[in-house]
């Protein structure tokens, strides 16, 4: 049994072992509009997180990207490679403030490092899409049609430092920029008639908004185990 000396040193492994499972799990995070998704994942790269709901039967993927701004005239962005995950030939949908104060998205073609063009000409549909900002994060929402039969999507995230005249500038080419992309499985996350298999967790704050969407995602990573296993082993060793 662990003696009274020890019970500091015990509260402070519990504080350093559960303060960042709950800090990095998107589990924890709430949207407005009490909308939620089946399934969310902490990104490997720049402090974001992806949740989504994907409907085999309509091939709809609804999906909230998160991510702090690079700067506060910055902008963040989501998209989709259809050959490979790479940023270069990506479609993908940014999300930025304009001059009278509101956030607007549009779709862009990443055909270079150094290129990029706007368009509306997509391999997938965009039925809907809003943009939140809050406390120096902004959050994309969006509802897109795919192509019938597709299983897997190479998915590129990243977050840039300004806009000028509708055209994001370029982004760092740091490390943690460049590691943002990954395949998302579809196949094993379908949500079939497009039913959400997780509780509602009630709605967190608003800040400023354009478009229609919004929603909270909560699964238990399993990072999260890890870390409460770890304190069990801490304490019991003690």
């Amino acid at each position: 049994m662990a003696s009274l000396l020890h019970l500091p040193f015990i509260f402070l492994i519990t504080f350093l072992l559960i303060s960042p499972a709950i800090s990095h799990n998107c589990w924890s995070q709430s949207f407005s509009n009490n909308t939620h998704f089946d399934n969310c994942t902490h990104l490997p790269s720049l402090k974001s997180s992806f949740h989504w709901t994907y409907n085999s039967t309509k091939s709809t993927l609804s999906f909230a990207f998160i991510a702090p701004l690079a700067s506060s005239d910055g902008w963040i962005s989501w998209g989709i490679n259809p050959i490979t995950p790479a940023m270069i030939g990506t479609q993908c949908l940014i999300a930025f403030k304009v001059p009278n104060g509101s956030i607007v998205i549009k779709t862009y073609d990443l055909t270079s490092y150094n290129s990029i063009t706007h368009t509306n000409k997509l391999f997938f549909t965009v039925l809907d899409s809003k943009a939140e900002y809050s406390n120096g994060v902004m959050r994309i929402f969006a509802t897109l049609v795919l192509p019938a039969n597709m299983t897997a999507v190479n998915h590129v995230w990243q977050v840039g430092p300004a806009v000028k005249d509708d055209m994001p500038v370029v982004h760092k080419f740091d490390p943690d920029n460049l590691k943002s992309k990954d395949t998302l499985n579809l196949a094993t996350s379908s949500g079939g008639d497009g039913k959400n298999t997780t509780a509602p967790v009630s709605a967190g704050g608003d800040g400023q908004s354009g478009n229609k969407t919004g929603g909270s995602s909560r699964i238990w990573n399993n990072d999260a185990s890890f870390y409460v296993f770890a304190m069990f082993l801490g304490v019991l060793f003690l």
